[in-house]
């Protein structure tokens, strides 16, 4: 009864989405279509300084009365998220737009609830009922990977522990997204963000909520991540790759966030924080590991991930093809210049049991969604191989 077709399950995407090179310049038309009285623009330090945003700001302000936020920061945290209330909730804005990477974007889809509901903000992650929906919210990614553009997701940190708050209030009403805003992108923020789509993908496959709507979406995301990252990377002026990672970080959103993620996002969330790691580079690491590590339990999903690499699987066994695609996997890492092991991010191996058991307490949400239940020591194992560095083996 685990196979797709004998389950229930639902989809839900309900952010209207504008797609294409200089899909930008519908703006002002799309604009109209909301409230603008009063709009918030939700930003980062970094972004606010682009010619893109200032592009987007003087098209708003000629139409209404802008505030901005440019505070957000990566991984952004609780104090961050304060900052961020105490403006929405003074301003009251009629319309929120985020614009950025992922945490400017999560960060605009919460500041449109703070807007309407005012216990502490942190509490909403832990919990608290949102009682009011917020203004509609825009996102405009400047950058490709997390998929936040359309997700209901806003992930903030919390003494060191990552807290993801999950609503349907955070659906975003309009997506614009435009390749030509990640143009600028350096290459090692490509490489961490388009790393990250091609991730979500994976794990969205391996979810035990994968199924018949979510599963083509995914595997177009890896085609295409594989196809195009390493060039994105290589040129970022390169414009047919650009639009392809930004379309693989759209198919893997909206594949995920009907599925959810599983091990390792798990895995991921108990080093990058304290590690200070760009998310992309910390949820690649464990992947070609778990891969392996999962293909018993799924084998006609590794053979499908490995037709979305386009590998001649031709006479291989379910294990051999898993080693295949996880070998593909630590290529692409190389070719982008980012760390294949923990030991590369001055991870110490004494660290591991601390590890394993932080993704035991708080991140046990990862583990439920993985089709291989792993225990205890399965992690440890896991972790070590991680420690040591991909060999071709498990």
């Amino acid at each position: 009864m685990y196979h797709r077709l004998f389950r229930i399950y639902t989809f839900q995407a309900p952010t209207r989405i504008m797609f294409g090179p200089n899909s930008l310049s519908k703006l002002s038309d799309e604009i109209k279509k909301f409230d603008t009285s009063s709009i918030l623009i939700v930003s980062g330090r970094n972004v606010c300084n682009t010619e893109g945003y200032k592009k987007i700001y003087d098209n708003l302000s000629s139409i209404s009365n802008v505030h901005e936020f440019n505070d957000v920061t990566p991984e952004p945290n609780s104090s961050n998220l304060l900052a961020l209330a105490k403006k929405a909730r003074e301003i009251k804005p009629s319309l929120v737009i985020g614009i950025g990477g992922g945490s400017s974007l999560d960060m605009a889809k919460i500041a449109s609830v703070l807007t309407t509901n005012d216990k502490d903000p942190v509490s909403y992650f832990k919990g608290e009922i949102i009682q009011n929906r917020g203004p509609p919210i825009v996102t405009i990614p400047t950058l490709f990977g997390t998929g936040s553009e359309i997700t209901p997701i806003s992930v903030v940190v919390d003494n060191g522990k990552k807290l993801a708050l999950y609503h349907s209030y955070l659906y975003p009403s309009l997506a614009i997204i435009d390749p030509t805003l990640s143009i600028s992108a350096p290459p090692n923020a490509t490489a961490s963000a388009g790393i990250d789509a091609l991730c979500h993908a994976i794990e969205s496959i391996m979810s035990i909520d994968s199924n018949s709507i979510t599963e083509p979406l995914a595997f177009e995301a890896i085609r295409l991540s594989d196809g195009y990252l390493e060039r994105a990377y290589c040129n970022g002026e390169d414009i047919e790759a650009r639009s392809a990672i930004a379309m693989a970080s759209l198919l893997s959103g909206l594949s995920f966030m009907n599925t959810g993620l599983c091990l390792p996002h798990g895995i991921a969330y108990t080093y990058a924080v304290d590690y200070k790691l760009p998310h992309g580079i910390s949820v690649a690491i464990p992947q070609p590991y778990v891969i392996e590590y999962n293909s018993i339990a799924i084998p006609d999903k590794i053979s499908l991930i490995a037709s979305a690499f386009n590998l001649d699987i031709t006479g291989l066994s379910i294990y051999e093809i898993s080693t295949y695609i996880s070998s593909r996997l630590i290529e692409i890492m190389e070719n982008l210049n980012l760390p294949t092991n923990l030991s590369d991010l001055g991870i110490e191996e004494k660290n591991i049991e601390k590890m394993v058991d932080d993704l035991l307490k708080n991140y046990s949400r990862f583990i439920t969604k993985n089709p291989r239940k792993a225990s205890r020591e399965d992690l440890l194992n896991l972790y070590q191989q991680m420690f040591e560095g991909y060999s071709g083996t498990t």
